[in-house]
């Protein structure tokens, strides 16, 4: 089960702690990708963020992609379109995969209401 966040699958209670739902995130993210990676299509046994954190890059499910260690470390903080198009195995494929990883698995944001006395909602959290 993909969800947005790992907090998400401590609030729909699938891992009983932090540590747990990051690991059970993380591994849902490579098993979607079918452990290859994003960019080159190897074997791949880490997470990416596609909009580095360096520059404002959120750790949300439509921003980490499965992506090898060479391409991890090599891509840095640098940005996925200007480094990925001078890679000597860029495929349009695999980049139509990323975009529409980032689009179509955008979250749509979930409301929870908090229900004060009688039943009326007295706050909401968007999760």
């Amino acid at each position: 089960m993909l969800l947005s966040k790992p907090s998400e699958y401590l609030y729909e209670m699938l891992a009983s702690n932090y540590s747990k739902a990051r690991k059970m995130w993380k591994k849902n993210i490579k098993e979607a990708w079918k452990y290859k990676c994003a960019y080159c299509g190897e074997r791949a046994d880490t997470i990416d963020h596609i909009h580095p954190q360096a520059h404002g890059g959120q750790s949300d499910l439509t921003n980490m992609i499965c992506c090898c260690e060479d391409c991890n470390k090599n891509k840095g903080h640098e940005s996925v379109e200007i480094w990925y198009f001078q890679q000597e195995f860029f495929q349009q494929e695999r980049w139509e995969a990323i975009e529409l990883w980032k689009a179509e698995l955008a979250p749509a944001q979930r409301k929870r209401y908090i229900r004060g006395r009688g039943g009326i909602p007295t706050k909401c959290i968007v999760l």
